[in-house]
């Protein structure tokens, strides 16, 4: 099969191409315009609707459904739906405090059946996915050509096929090649990328390309590549011919006008069910000699919500009381909803300080409490009882606030939305002098200027910074007031994903005696919250 663009100038020259070859087969305009009728009639149209990174944003899922209708009223009977990976994990209370089990039953709702794995649906391992989020009783066929088919991963295949207005459409899927840098190290165990995500796709691609029926032929082929779209469309290999068009996620951002090298367009369908991509495939002929035109079946390639809600109870409620409900989806959300509301709104603590993120400021208080949290919650295992120092990445926090609503008291609900990936709390003993770099590793220069990461650490550590010779050193490093010297060892607590070496702070991995202490990273906020009450 193969691919044409759909921009003018690749119009016309098929429009030329066309009546050249009508016209050298016969000279007579009765029969030009029979062929050229023909040639009309063979092309048949399937539409694919897509999101990306959904994670479990329910309050949102009216909005999606509706959408996905509209997609199905456009061409009713010949539209597809999927997601391009997360759409579970890293959720909102709502459905995060049912492991998900809301959004996946919404997705059955839409009518959604093919989903590429993302980073996101490992959180809580691989067991948990393959056992609960890829049951067969969702009704989801999960893909992701790059990982290697053991028996941990049965319910994950490389790719699937739909027949639509009487053409084969394959989707063939793929998780980012930075998969060990997004999941902590005992997730990943279990986990082997067999291949690149990029060449991984041209493989069942050119499978499903090469004429032999015996292995499955396609008359056009979709990709969902849970990546980056500019990692994409940069990619030194590239996508080949044989892919028609591609669906990428992980950055949560809408990026469009990116194409392969053959023209097929990458799109990237931003996040949480408030955007989507609807294109069209105009297939003529099939198997390897099938052309595929891509249109934007809305006029422009992603349609996005707008008048969005930024508080979810608000959401559900205008959900609830709309004058046309959508009774499935409505009761899903409103189940959640009451769920949630029962065990989430339970206060924690009262506080003077929401814990903003959107300050400097306000990220230093929110990581120093979070990284005394984590220390404090290891101090209460065995494991964890002669930790020292605790640490949290920025990037592990999800809310504005944590006291989102501002009304002076901190809930489950705000603690767990904040603290939403599902991370145990760890430990490891790191020497005085790994310590010292892991701490060094959060500032970086730009423009000539050092900024700070925001590392989170306990408010027992005490260091000054030195950037000498273009290079961050930490000083007059102490811990409870005692200074630590490079062959000093130091128990030290965060979470699961942090300490095996998550967003860059690969320093982690040299520490020794890593033990998860099996308690979420989140209760230990919950717990440490409770034992100081008003904060």
């Amino acid at each position: 099969m193969g691919f044409e663009s759909n921009t003018k100038r690749s119009t016309l020259f098929w429009t030329l191409k066309s009546v050249a070859v009508l016209a050298a087969i016969s000279l007579l305009a009765g029969t030009a315009a029979a062929q050229t009728t023909n040639a009309t009639e063979d092309v048949r149209k399937i539409t694919i609707a897509d999101i990306t990174d959904f994670h479990g944003h329910i309050e949102n899922g009216r909005w999606v459904d509706e959408r996905f209708d509209k997609a199905r009223e456009y061409n009713p009977g010949n539209t597809v739906l999927v997601s391009t990976g997360d759409l579970v994990g890293g959720s909102p209370y709502e459905s995060s405090s049912q492991h998900d089990a809301p959004t996946l039953a919404m997705a059955q709702a839409w009518g959604l059946g093919i989903s590429a794995m993302g980073n996101h649906e490992l959180d809580r391992g691989v067991g948990d996915f393959n056992g609960r989020v890829a049951d067969p009783a969702n009704h989801i066929d999960w893909l992701a050509a790059n990982v290697r088919k053991t028996g941990r991963f049965s319910n994950l295949r490389d790719y699937t096929m739909r027949v639509a207005n009487g053409k084969r459409v394959a989707f063939v899927g793929a998780v980012t090649d930075g998969l060990g840098s997004v999941l902590s190290r005992d997730v990943m165990q279990n986990v082997q990328l067999e291949e690149k995500a990029v060449a991984s796709v041209n493989r069942v691609a050119d499978m499903l390309s090469d004429g032999d029926e015996s292995n499955g032929e396609a008359d056009a082929v979709v990709a969902l590549i849970h990546e980056d779209a500019d990692i994409v469309a940069h990619d030194p290999v590239g996508l080949d011919r044989n892919v028609d068009l591609i669906y990428t996620g992980h950055t949560h951002a809408v990026k469009t006008g990116r194409h392969t090298r053959s023209g097929a367009p990458i799109i990237e369908a931003g996040s949480f069910g408030e955007q989507m991509a609807v294109q069209d495939l105009e297939v003529r002929g099939s198997g390897p000699a099938a052309k595929v035109m891509v249109r934007d079946a809305f006029g422009s390639p992603v349609v996005e919500r707008t008048g969005t809600d930024p508080d979810p109870a608000r959401a559900i409620n205008a959900a609830q009381t709309s004058e046309a409900p959508r009774q499935r989806v409505d009761s899903i959300i409103r189940q959640a909803y009451d769920s949630a509301r029962r065990r989430g709104n339970v206060v924690v603590s009262s506080t003077d300080d929401p814990y903003s993120r959107t300050t400097p400021g306000g990220l230093d208080r929110l990581g120093g409490l979070i990284a005394d949290a984590a220390l404090d919650g290891a101090r209460r295992t065995t494991i964890g009882a002669k930790a020292e120092v605790g640490f949290v990445n920025p990037g592990s926090l999800r809310t504005r606030a944590l006291d989102l609503d501002g009304d002076g008291f901190i809930t489950v609900r705000e603690t767990k939305d904040m603290m939403a990936l599902q991370f145990d709390n760890a430990v490891t003993t790191l020497t005085g002098s790994r310590l010292k770099r892991v701490i060094a590793r959060q500032w970086h220069r730009g423009d000539g200027v050092w900024r700070s990461g925001h590392l989170g650490i306990s408010s027992n550590v005490r260091y000054d910074m030195s950037f000498d010779d273009d290079e961050p050193r930490v000083e007059h490093l102490t811990v409870d007031g005692r200074p630590v010297s490079d062959d000093d060892r130091i128990v030290v607590a965060g979470n699961t994903f942090l300490l095996t070496g998550g967003d860059g702070y690969t320093a982690f991995r040299e520490g020794v005696d890593y033990a998860d202490t099996h308690v979420p990273y989140a209760q230990t906020l919950i717990d440490y919250l409770k034992s100081r009450g008003q904060d």
